[in-house]
């Protein structure tokens, strides 16, 4: 019953987004609704939303913004915000839920549904439209908590529906297998241990299992077979745990997802999580450390920038979420991923 009311997404703000990994997943276009979306209830646009635009312009997004607010409203946001360069589009008076003006925003964007992202902040208008259209949907906090009466009485209605929703995500979570993908140094481990003793999974690291059944730790296994037969044993590895893992949390090795077939292999396996970090924690965490094959050379902090940028990418299209790590707790990023189910 409250199914078509759900959102695909749930996230903090508009602008907590992670529009990169989205863009690689084949994403090009974002609709918006405006108020409490993206700013207050009926405030102009602000130097954080020019913000936004301007980065989802870098990154090679489309935009157009869709609002039920009549004409006047709309105008004066869509002229505080439009830059140069950016490509922006508006509608207004636009009758949400109904479809019509979600399929023009589309053909004004040039997109397709497949390649659209709804961003907004109310289920029964925004979401359940993007729903109807077809359209991954984004359901964001309310910038104001103050609102109309007619708005207070559907966000009562809301809470409803999100106690269903939240309750189904953790019946989806009792059998789900959780996969932490990400750089040398972003916490996998680690996370995944506190995920798992949490919530109750178990607990795999790959690299653990590949050690285990050779007798040979990665660095001897990398110096005595090369990187390839490494390879071949992540694979592998990876392949048994497609057809047996259950309810298991699962760090894998920083290279792992670099392989195509491994890439299909992690997303059939379960929830794909990618832990993003910077070159500079992971110098940071990674100082004395000489266990790392891939960094035993002269500049360790070069290397580490150029296997980060060379596989961020990779990361990005493989994850079904991403999360940023620097700065938080082992504990914070737990419960992050565990709220993001």
């Amino acid at each position: 019953m409250f199914r078509k009311f759900y959102p695909a997404e749930m996230a903090d703000s508009s602008y907590s987004i992670d529009y990169e990994g989205l863009y690689a997943q084949g994403y090009r276009g974002i609709i918006y609704d405006i108020d409490n979306t993206l700013v207050e209830h009926g405030a102009d646009a602000n130097e954080q939303v020019v913000e936004l635009f301007r980065r989802l312009c870098g990154i090679g997004f489309r935009i157009c913004l869709l609002s039920n607010n009549k004409a006047p409203r709309v105008r004066r946001f869509y002229r505080g915000v439009k830059i140069k360069g950016v490509k922006l589009h508006y509608i207004f008076d636009a009758h949400k839920p109904a479809t019509k003006n979600y399929r023009k925003a589309m053909i004004l964007m040039r997109t397709t549904k497949k390649t659209t992202l709804f961003v907004g902040d109310q289920l029964f208008t925004d979401v359940y439209g993007a729903n109807r259209a077809g359209i991954r949907s984004f359901l964001v906090k309310p910038i104001n908590k103050k609102e109309e009466i007619q708005i207070v009485f559907k966000r009562r209605l809301e809470r409803v529906v999100l106690h269903f929703y939240k309750r189904e995500r953790m019946e989806r979570l009792k059998q789900t297998n959780i996969v932490l993908i990400g750089f040398m140094g972003s916490g996998k481990s680690s996370v995944g241990k506190c995920f798992a003793e949490r919530y109750g999974f178990a607990f795999v690291d790959t690299d653990a299992l590949i050690e285990e059944r050779t007798g040979r730790s990665v660095s001897e296994l990398f110096a005595e077979k090369g990187e390839a037969y490494f390879r071949d044993l992540e694979t592998e590895v990876l392949q048994e745990l497609v057809r047996k893992a259950k309810r298991q949390v699962i760090a894998t090795g920083g290279g792992m997802p670099v392989r195509m077939k491994n890439q299909k292999l992690l997303r059939k396996l379960g929830m794909v999580v990618y832990l993003s970090v910077t070159p500079e924690t992971v110098l940071a965490r990674l100082e004395g450390d000489t266990t790392r094959p891939l960094l035993q050379k002269a500049s360790r902090e070069s290397e580490i920038r150029h296997l980060l940028t060379e596989r961020k990418f990779v990361y990005q299209m493989t994850a079904h979420k991403v999360i940023a790590v620097d700065g938080k707790t082992v504990s914070a990023i737990a419960e992050e991923i565990h709220d993001s189910i």
